[in-house]
């Protein structure tokens, strides 16, 4: 769903904002997000106005990282909402296409080393 990132703060931290351009179906619209959670080179997590969250956790594992991408449902505003749109279901679909895109973009970044 996520098109483009619109600027934001530089470096991200805990309070940190940044706009993302989006896309669900047909229809474009903008995302702004806060930074909830931080830890330098281990863990991200942000939240947008309807209080869900997404989170990266990043755990070195030999010679590379393991990532784990979650949703985090229990923090929204509007749960039953969420649930009749689909969700947290389409969210697993996601998490695991965004995994694969971004294995495959840190492994052909790899393949000249």
């Amino acid at each position: 769903m996520v098109r483009l990132q619109r600027g934001g703060d530089q470096t991200l931290g805990e309070g940190s904002s940044f706009t993302m351009n989006m896309k669900l179906g047909p229809i474009p619209y903008r995302m702004t997000n806060r930074v909830v959670e931080f830890e330098t080179d281990r863990l991200i997590a942000w939240a947008h106005l309807g209080g869900h969250r997404w989170r990266y956790s990043l755990t070195p594992d030999g010679d590379g990282t393991l990532v784990t991408e979650t949703f985090d449902w229990s923090t929204s505003k509007a749960p039953r909402y969420i649930e009749r749109m689909g969700y947290p279901e389409r969210n697993r679909k996601a998490i695991v296409e965004t995994l694969s895109r971004l294995a495959a973009l840190f492994e052909s970044s790899n393949d000249g080393a």
